[in-house]
């Protein structure tokens, strides 16, 4: 059982630094391709709420648990190299304590993030919640792939949580462990690429957008030039209303 184990744990700490550099790499070819993104602002004072404080809370918990279980899941990859301790120990519980706490984060994000329900539903509770605006194709695989790399991470780490192969265990469910923490790799690593995407939207690929996020509110102007289908959307329900 043990060597199996060392087996995986080896094997991920030999591919992930070419993982990230990888996804690294991608991001600096679409900033010297796109460049950076600027909106010319005239009229700042006249702002528009894109996202609630609903929005805004779901958002950065998304992304602050991501962070801390990719943090505490690097201590899990290398705790054969730091020989265990009180805060691999710790760092292992905080792992698993956050990647429950993250399961409802996670769906909440996967529906608040679901712009495509709008052109399939008419619910109008629904579309009060969805994030404004349309889906570029690349953002829609980012979604989608968020959506099931977050499944996986899930479905596997809840498994393997409560999987202890000791010295009675057929083989197969060795193995069956193991194919288990390969798929809980390959979608923390899908999950980082989205955590990348988040920072290189927020505060490389279109200036301002950050404080949009922080704050729900972006100038008319940065809409209207930067995304139109979004102020387009917001309109759309005020007309509505009204």
């Amino acid at each position: 059982i043990e060597p199996e184990s060392r087996r995986a744990s080896n094997e991920r700490q030999e591919y992930i630094w070419w993982v990230v550099v990888a996804e690294i790499a991608i991001f600096c070819v679409m900033y010297a391709i796109n460049g950076r993104q600027e909106a010319h602002i005239t009229r700042p004072n006249d702002q528009v709420e894109v996202f609630s404080l609903f929005h805004r809370a779901i958002i950065w918990l998304n992304v602050i648990i991501i962070i801390t279980l990719i943090i505490t899941g690097f201590n899990i990859t290398w705790s054969l190299r730091s020989e265990g301790g009180l805060l691999p120990f710790l760092l292992r519980g905080t792992h698993e304590i956050t990647g429950l706490i993250w399961f409802p984060v996670w769906l909440l994000m996967s529906i608040i993030a679901f712009k495509d329900i709008k052109l399939l539903s008419k619910n109008s509770l629904l579309k009060k919640i969805i994030l404004p605006g349309k889906y570029k194709p690349m953002k829609r695989i980012i979604f989608i792939v968020f959506i099931l790399m977050g499944a996986g991470l899930l479905t596997s780490g809840f498994i393997i949580w409560f999987l202890h192969p000791d010295a009675y265990t057929h083989a197969q469910f060795i193995q069956f462990k193991r194919a288990l923490l390969y798929v809980h790799f390959g979608s923390s690593v899908l999950i980082m690429f989205f955590l990348m995407d988040f920072v290189y939207s927020a505060l490389i690929a279109v200036k301002g957008n950050l404080k949009g996020l922080i704050t729900g509110k972006y100038p008319r102007e940065y809409l209207e030039q930067l995304a139109p289908d979004v102020l387009e959307d917001i309109e759309n329900k005020k007309g509505k209303k009204a």
